[in-house]
């Protein structure tokens, strides 16, 4: 590229030379606007490198999360509100039952998903295990610093992650946080037709001490608050991967994500330097 602004600067020299008419501001216009027109490339067409990031289990808990959140968010708030009303005998509609089983039956499904995610954060690759989501070394947590600066637009490039970028992996942590609270939330609310077994033996117990209106309504917030991260995840995923252009979106179905040499270099070159002391 470099090469060719010099050449353009050559061609406009030659050309003052030949027509005398030509002054030095018109040809350090015309200078200026071949550079303008002329698009860089670079960028998209540096090499890049397909790694394997997001392992199967990370995806399959990923969807499977998503699922749940959608059947439970939409059974729960009928639950709460019921905004479709049957006519006739109530034993032959059961709209009511119908929505409550569905919903029980998915709260176990995500309870499973949930635990399983958290078995495989010890269990998984590099990039689904604990380290991604806690900042507990000085680059992660220097790249926590720096992916907020970037969000509040104190700097125009998000820092080079293979993974989770560490303000994500905090995220994360908060996310997983209120899924417990919504599972127990969710069996102790699960447990009030009982007077025994262990659903009453294990979570009845938070009925007594907070009272079943305030466990609906931390269930009822804390389901707003899984929707808004679900938006927010969404609108930061899709500005990550325009920025680095690495397939982001797509990786959660593939695993696979696009780098470029420059882009893994940055992310692995402090843990090289680890190495090497």
């Amino acid at each position: 590229m470099e090469t060719i602004h010099r050449r353009g600067n050559e061609i406009n020299k030659v050309n003052q030379v030949n027509d005398p008419s030509i002054s030095p501001q018109e040809s350090e216009a015309t200078n200026l606007l071949s550079r303008a027109e002329l698009p860089s490339t670079s960028r998209g067409t540096e090499l890049r490198q397909t790694l394997y990031v997001w392992d199967l289990p990370v995806r399959i808990t990923h969807w499977l999360n998503v699922l749940c959140i959608v059947v439970l968010s939409v059974t729960g708030y009928y639950i709460a509100n019921p905004f479709i009303m049957t006519q006739g005998d109530a034993t032959s509609q059961y709209l009511m039952g119908t929505v409550r089983f569905i919903h029980y039956v998915t709260a176990f499904v995500f309870t499973m998903s949930v635990l399983f995610r958290v078995y495989w954060a010890f269990a998984g690759n590099t990039y689904a295990r604990w380290s991604q989501f806690l900042p507990a070394s000085r680059q992660r947590l220097r790249d926590l610093g720096r992916m907020i600066r970037y969000y509040t637009f104190l700097r125009r490039e998000p820092p080079a992650e293979i993974g989770h970028n560490p303000l994500a992996g905090v995220t994360y942590v908060g996310l997983y946080i209120l899924f417990g609270l919504q599972i127990v939330t969710g069996f102790a609310l699960y447990s009030l037709p009982y007077h025994d077994g262990w659903l009453k033996a294990g979570f009845g117990w938070i009925v007594v001490l907070v009272g079943t209106q305030t466990l609906r309504l931390v269930h009822t917030i804390i389901m707003f608050l899984i929707i808004a991260f679900t938006i927010h995840h969404v609108y930061s995923a899709v500005l990550i991967d325009l920025e680095e252009r690495s397939g982001l979106v797509s990786s959660i179905v593939t695993g696979r994500k696009s780098l470029t040499a420059q882009h893994i270099a940055e992310a692995q070159e402090q843990p090289k330097k680890k190495a090497e002391h």
